[in-house]
């Protein structure tokens, strides 16, 4: 006979907490607002509530949110005074302070401290282990890395991670908490320094730089590179299936039979160049001659253009598919997300 959980029923989730609202932390804020869930925020800066609310407008905007929608979101959204208020009643809370390890583990003590034990906490750290942040922190066994992507409001992928205090429940849970938010989680198996998005894409840049510093390449040939060829194939397929699909008929087999000799050839120069003033300003002068001068908010806004038709064409499987929160109480569905990367209608 099965136990029941202490955490709440999913589809009775309809009151989340930000702590931290700072590029991520505003951007799970529009993700939980665009889903229906009221969302209580605190940020240490005193100016925050500003700052957030021309966050927000901006999201709206490059989503083509209609009015009404807007303001279903600001009539959800509830600035706390400390973070205390922020935390109180929330049954889920998502945690986005600096990628400081002191700074993260003084903030996750205080909201275990403020909330009971069948609310689940989410670190947003980048490459911060679990197991050192929840050292200290009463009912350690619910705290969890949650990583989301860059927008948050549109990229489906988010780390879970787990430390070495982190309940099995807990990992469950909030694995099925992130896809009811159209979220494509990902459980890490191991808690290794950078997860494993950050250590791919970490590495793609880092030989990028050494292109730069050699002048085999320019800023602009690598991106170019990159959206015309490998990123094509990455927009709904990774480097495995890629390669795969390499080998002819026998597969991966046949990639590593036809072509595994070269994957000893010494075409990575893995170790970090040195990131020294000259290089940083010869990526800066390339970049800007790339880049055209565009604004940081045009290039956002054809960042979340391209994001959502890309996105409307890659949803062919369930992790891809949005689930579409109505008002609070109602019922929860699943829609195909349309060409604007945002859905209003009903079931």
């Amino acid at each position: 006979m099965s136990t029941r959980s202490i955490f709440p029923n999913l589809n009775e989730v309809q009151h989340v907490a930000v702590i931290g609202t700072g590029l991520i932390g505003a951007g799970w804020v529009a993700q939980f607002l665009l889903y229906g869930l009221k969302t209580s925020v605190w940020d240490p800066a005193p100016d925050f509530e500003d700052r957030l609310m021309g966050q927000l407008q901006d999201v709206f905007s490059r989503l083509h949110v209609d009015q009404d929608h807007q303001a279903r979101c600001l009539n959800a959204l509830n600035f706390a005074e400390n973070l205390e208020a922020a935390a109180a009643s929330a049954q889920f809370i998502q945690e986005n302070g600096p990628e400081n390890l002191q700074v993260k583990r003084g903030i996750l003590e205080e909201l275990a401290r403020a909330v009971p034990p069948d609310v689940v906490i989410a670190s947003s750290a980048s490459g911060l282990p679990m197991s050192e942040l929840q050292q200290g922190c009463l009912h350690p066994e619910r705290l969890v890395i949650g990583h989301p992507f860059n927008p948050v409001y549109m990229i489906p992928l988010v780390e879970i991670v787990a430390g070495s205090l982190t309940g099995a429940e807990t990992v469950t849970w909030v694995e099925g908490f992130y896809r009811s938010l159209g979220k494509a989680p990902v459980v890490c198996d191991r808690e290794n320094v950078g997860f494993i998005a950050n250590r791919l894409q970490e590495a793609l840049f880092r030989e990028a730089l050494h292109m730069v510093k050699a002048g085999d390449a320019t800023v602009g040939q690598i991106d170019d590179v990159v959206r015309y060829g490998l990123g094509v194939r990455w927009a709904f397929m990774g480097p495995f299936l890629s390669y795969h699909l390499a080998g002819g008929k026998e597969g991966l087999s046949g990639f590593f039979e036809r072509f595994g000799e070269t994957i000893g050839e010494p075409y990575s120069r893995l170790q970090a160049p040195e990131l020294s003033q000259e290089l940083i300003d010869s990526v800066l002068d390339q970049g800007e001659l790339a880049f055209g001068g565009q604004s940081i908010e045009d290039a956002e806004q054809w960042r979340d253009d391209c994001l959502s038709q890309i996105l409307a064409l890659s949803n062919r499987e369930g992790g891809m598919y949005r689930v579409q929160r109505q008002q609070p109480g109602e019922q929860v569905c699943c829609t195909k997300p349309p060409s604007d990367g945002i859905s209003d209608n009903g079931c």
